[in-house]
């Protein structure tokens, strides 16, 4: 259970790090459509400008909030069962005190063809604990990541097991993947860059991904979506709706309380591994 959720949180913070990374540098709110029906930049756009910009917008990234779409589809080709999960992503990062958090509550799940169902689920990091609240089997779990006085960068976790996308800039990307940028047919102004993130032989990602599928907004460079292929045959595809950008986030947001009744489980740095 306990390598299941590490291993359902870490995929969701690597996927989500690649969104983050691309989004917009101005402070105004941004909001960007489904990306179900666009198709990639043209093949003339300039890589190195896609990833100096993807940086520059990192750089200046405050807050981070969508709708949140996460298809997973195992075995696509055989058994092809397919899990549909909705809710919200929040991200914040406080530059003065160097400390971010991340909330990510999925409230909907629909299995396969069946009716969608409520099913509540929260993963929370806020530099020192991840969190994992489950409404069904009432319970919470608390995982220490960091001592309380040293909290790590929500993506510094996932650089303590995997190379950070976007957020350690266009070296980094280069280290691990072969990229290209998609072409299109070129007839709209406004069509997102999709880059193809190709997983070299030699890369950190080599054993949980083949490569990863990446849309960007070609005017803001917010995130339209990721989709990621693991080399165990299943398809990992995230899509970013309602998107808000540096917009002012309540305190609220990222306040989770053990709800009555529900069971505890917490476990400090020591024994967390």
């Amino acid at each position: 259970m306990k390598q299941q959720f590490f291993s359902k949180i870490i995929m969701l913070l690597t996927l989500c790090s690649i969104s983050a990374a691309a989004s917009c540098n101005d402070s105004a709110n941004t909001s960007v459509k489904d990306c179900n029906s666009l198709t990639p930049v043209s093949e003339d756009t300039n890589l190195e400008n896609v990833l100096e910009n993807i940086g520059q917008a990192s750089s200046t990234l405050e807050t981070f909030q969508c709708s949140l779409s996460y298809l997973t589809i195992q075995d696509p080709e055989i058994v092809d069962s397919r899990s549909l999960q909705t809710g919200k992503l929040y991200y914040q990062k406080d530059k003065d005190k160097e400390r971010s958090r991340l909330r990510i509550r999925f409230e909907q799940l629909q299995q396969d063809d069946f009716d969608p169902e409520e099913y509540i689920e929260d993963y929370y990091f806020d530099g020192v604990w991840l969190t994992k609240v489950d409404y069904k089997l009432e319970q919470i779990n608390l995982y220490q990541q960091a001592p309380e006085n040293k909290p790590v960068d929500v993506f510094e976790l996932i650089n303590d097991r995997f190379p950070l996308i976007g957020f350690s800039g266009a070296k980094t990307l280069r280290k691990d993947f072969n990229i290209s940028v998609a072409g299109t047919n070129g007839t709209d102004p406004n069509e997102p860059i999709q880059l193809l993130l190709n997983v070299k032989k030699d890369s950190n990602y080599r054993d949980s991904y083949k490569k990863i599928d990446f849309w960007i907004d070609k005017n803001s460079y917010s995130p339209l979506r990721v989709k990621a292929y693991s080399t165990q045959g299943d398809i990992y595809d995230i899509r970013f709706l309602n998107i808000y950008i540096n917009k002012k986030l309540k305190n609220a947001v990222f306040t989770i309380e053990t709800p009555a009744g529900f069971r505890e489980n917490r476990e400090p740095l020591e024994t967390a591994q």
